[in-house]
């Protein structure tokens, strides 16, 4: 499917996409990179999202700001934001800014990164497209909700980024199984009738089973309901399926906390307790990993498959 010209990002959405899709890609995170550029290329032109529209943003109501994204893209409102937000973290200690009709999660941890360069500490969260059920065989009604912290690193090593989702494999992994025609690894997934399966198609049609049982079912409860409460609107069961062309926008709901730990006197606890894990967990902290993807792809660039690239041109 391709793209007509008047359906294509204008240069105030494309711009702070094509820089997000570029360090994504660089820091080794495919999903929010290259693969997510045919995903929006592919969803404008289904009418799933809208290349031209400008974010709307509405006045603050105590420490909260709302940001409508009006079915954009997360980066143009994330920008447009930005300078609010931390007005009001650095005046009330604290700050959350809530978007409404969004329309993928997928750069919420960089932001998370960003908000914690200006030494704050970040917490995001986000619904999105229903894959978990409450209650198998019944259909899903809870989607990954992708959570994201960041915290400053005082040794200037930068930003300590954690992140997970609460799927035990991502609907867009699930699907590169069904292309692939590979199965799927077992007890990750179940049917329409609630049994297990490793059939990728079979997962679609009924749900994917949450990370560490009850504990990943649990987490993304409290960020549906968190997201829900500050947003007003994204739940995952509302949320268009995006493997139906005719679906219409998604309408996902996202939220970005900072938090300025030197306004409750809790800056020594913080410094040594992220020194410790500096010092003891270097190997699992996901930030090395990705600061020294990036640092290679400054000097050597980063690999594209070429049938992504086709892909991406032919869209």
């Amino acid at each position: 499917m391709t793209a007509s010209a008047d359906c294509r990002p204008k240069t105030h959405q494309a711009k702070p996409l094509a820089r997000r899709i570029a360090r994504a890609e660089a820091e080794g995170r495919a999903s929010a990179g290259l693969r997510y550029l045919l995903h929006c290329l592919e969803d404008l032109a289904l009418g799933r999202c809208d290349g031209g529209t400008m974010p709307k943003l509405q006045p603050r109501q105590g420490m909260r700001l709302h940001c409508d994204i009006a079915n954009g893209f997360l980066p143009a409102a994330f920008d447009l934001a930005l300078p609010e937000f931390l007005q009001i973290a650095e005046a009330e200690g604290a700050a959350c800014l809530a978007f409404a009709n969004g329309h993928s999660p997928g750069f919420l941890p960089q932001m998370a990164e960003d908000v914690a360069r200006r030494g704050y500490v970040s917490l995001a969260l986000s619904t999105d497209t229903a894959c978990i059920s409450t209650n198998p065989p019944l259909p899903p009604t809870l989607g990954d909700n992708p959570m994201a912290l960041a915290v400053p690193d005082k040794r200037g090593q930068g930003v300590l980024i954690f992140e997970q989702g609460q799927a035990a494999i991502l609907r867009d992994t699930v699907f590169d199984h069904i292309k692939s025609g590979t199965t799927l690894p077992p007890q990750l997934a179940l049917d329409d009738h609630g049994r297990a399966t490793q059939n990728p198609r079979a997962a679609i049609d009924g749900s994917i089973l949450p990370v560490q049982g009850s504990y990943g079912f649990n987490i993304a409860v409290m960020v549906e309901i968190l997201v829900l409460s500050l947003v007003g609107a994204g739940a995952s069961a509302m949320i268009s399926d995006p493997d139906d062309p005719s679906s219409g926008p998604l309408r996902m709901g996202h939220c970005l906390f900072a938090i300025k730990p030197q306004s409750y006197g809790q800056v020594s606890a913080l410094e040594q307790f992220t020194q410790a894990l500096l010092a003891d967990a270097t190997n699992r902290l996901q930030a090395f990993s990705r600061r020294q993807k990036f640092e290679t792809a400054l000097t050597e660039g980063v690999a594209v498959p070429q049938a992504l690239l086709e892909r991406i041109i032919a869209a």
